[in-house]
């Protein structure tokens, strides 16, 4: 009889930890968590150019308010392209955001949950600077001689 609940016993452990393996591939591997589709984001909310030592920097965010304790960021990417010739600044990002609930609590409220994507560009020949967003002109950015550069932002209101 003690024998048999012994066997029990070790089939009954045997099982959770099958069960634990189990669950811990399944969750890893297989169930991936997939962004919805508005969760992609292919627009600024905000470009800001600053100088530094070793060059400008520039960061773009995405457009919307994203709350830090609600949503991560799963990927961001993006290209910038610089045409000294024709002083003009190509700028491109994507954005892939996941809500990340931490129920019961609220949402923070703040709106840099959605994240930076940061470009460090060479230092820049004085001159006016086209920037462009794709194929949608920003604005133009105003490098200067002889004294430091400010920081510069562009604000997608629209």
């Amino acid at each position: 009889m003690l024998q048999k609940q012994g066997r029990s016993i070790l089939v009954f452990i045997l099982g959770m930890l099958t069960f634990a393996v189990g669950s811990f591939l399944v969750s890893t591997y297989i169930i991936v968590e997939r962004p919805t589709k508005d969760g992609i984001t292919d627009d600024w909310g905000q470009i800001c150019f600053w100088p530094d030592a070793d060059g400008l920097y520039a960061a773009v965010s995405p457009k919307g308010c994203y709350s830090t304790s609600c949503t991560r960021p799963k990927l961001q990417s993006g290209t910038a392209i610089v045409d000294i010739q024709n002083h003009k600044i190509q700028l491109e990002t994507r954005f892939v955001l996941v809500k990340a609930s931490h129920f019961p609590l609220p949402c923070a409220d703040n709106c840099d949950g959605g994240g930076v994507v940061q470009f460090k560009l060479e230092p820049l020949i004085p001159n006016d600077y086209a920037v462009w967003f794709r194929d949608e002109k920003v604005g133009n950015l105003m490098i200067f001689s002889g004294r430091p550069t400010p920081r510069q932002c562009f604000d997608n209101i629209s």
